[in-house]
């Protein structure tokens, strides 16, 4: 898919590095720019579908179709959304009338070749909601950057093998694995090295063996791609009277923690958990399910009082202050809330990243 705009091409990049919602901001206001591009629809369906905006990548993708009915990745992501809305026929169906005008596409034939392989209901279920849906969607960016990287890594880590061999080989020996997830040596103490600061007014203070389980609980989860558990080990770190290098060690593994989505978050913590200490969930994702109130919509957010577990009308576990960073038609129903916990002045707000209603 070739792109000559500027705006799309950054856009393009931007999905490509896993910034979906990055990408449904920034194009969703340029909708009459680009009314009748599909190339447009395809980049802010597809960013849609990987945020789990289902119902908008549905309707974005359907306007690409009006605009160039032919247009191949618009069509085969239209057929991934299918799956993600748990409608096999219609993404096969989809699939179909890509290979009638494309005949060698590989996505196309890779997905009607995993559903054949499927024999009963259960399996299906089964699938439908686990499945990868970028198996089946068009490559994005360019190969050959990664490639570089990998090749530069390699070449890196074989220097650094001849002058750290022996300190590598004991750290790795008590805090790793043999296949770890790239970044975990920012983690891993020096031999020798001073875990505790003295001295120091902290909110959360530790003994040097805490400090040392802390990080192998982060580590651990870090490991298993539960960045949420991951990131509120680290924020225990982070502040605590840990030695000023184990702590920034911590701060940098901080900042390179995932974004869930409402489908994806493996763990959710509680309006009490968050309210009581708001600053070890610093950074941490929940998702909760409530009534807004109080909607004021200023220039470029949206801010509104959310009511959580008020969404029956019965019991209401709290009132937290959201913030919108992008425009959304706010609607009197109950919804669910992925949002981000940004501490402020003995409290705490929420930044959202998804709304849901629930209908």
């Amino acid at each position: 898919m070739k792109i000559y705009n500027r705006d799309l091409k950054r856009a393009r990049r931007w999905l490509a590095a896993g910034r979906s919602s990055k990408v449904i901001h920034f194009l969703e206001p340029k909708v009459p720019l680009f009314i009748e591009d599909p190339i447009y629809y395809a980049i802010l369906g597809r960013a849609c579908l990987e945020s789990g905006l289902l119902k908008d990548a549905d309707t974005y993708l359907s306007r690409g179709l009006q605009a160039d009915p032919a247009h191949l990745d618009v069509r085969l992501t239209l057929a991934v959304n299918h799956l993600k809305r748990k409608d096999p026929a219609a993404a096969v169906r989809t699939w179909l009338e890509v290979l009638e005008d494309f005949p060698k596409d590989k996505n196309a034939r890779r997905g009607l070749k995993s559903l054949k392989k499927i024999t009963d209901q259960h399996q299906q279920d089964r699938f439908l909601e686990k499945f990868d849906a970028r198996i089946y969607l068009p490559f994005i960016g360019s190969r050959w950057p990664g490639r570089i990287l990998i090749f530069l890594l390699v070449i890196l880590i074989v220097l650094m093998g001849f002058y750290f061999r022996e300190i590598i080989v004991s750290s790795l020996s008590s805090f790793r694995g043999r296949n770890d997830r790239p970044g975990t040596e920012n983690l891993i103490p020096e031999a020798g090295q001073p875990l505790i600061e003295s001295g120091t007014d902290v909110l959360y203070p530790m003994e040097g063996s805490e400090i040392t389980r802390t990080l192998k609980k982060a580590l651990k989860y870090f490991q298993l791609y539960e960045d949420n558990k991951a990131r509120y080990e680290l924020n225990k770190i982070k502040y605590s009277n840990a030695a000023k290098d184990i702590r920034q060690q911590a701060i940098g593994l901080l900042a390179i923690l995932g974004e869930p989505t409402i489908e994806d978050i493996e763990t959710d913590y509680s309006y009490a958990d968050v309210s009581d200490t708001p600053w070890l969930f610093e950074g941490n994702w929940v998702l909760w399910s409530g009534m807004t109130a109080n909607v004021v919509y200023d220039e470029d957010v949206i801010r509104f009082d959310f009511l959580v577990g008020f969404e029956e009308g019965q019991v209401l576990e709290g009132k937290v202050s959201v913030e919108l960073p992008f425009l959304a038609v706010m609607e009197p129903l109950p919804l669910e809330l992925l949002a981000r916990v940004e501490p402020r002045n003995g409290s705490f707000v929420l930044v959202g990243k998804t709304l849901h209603f629930l209908r």
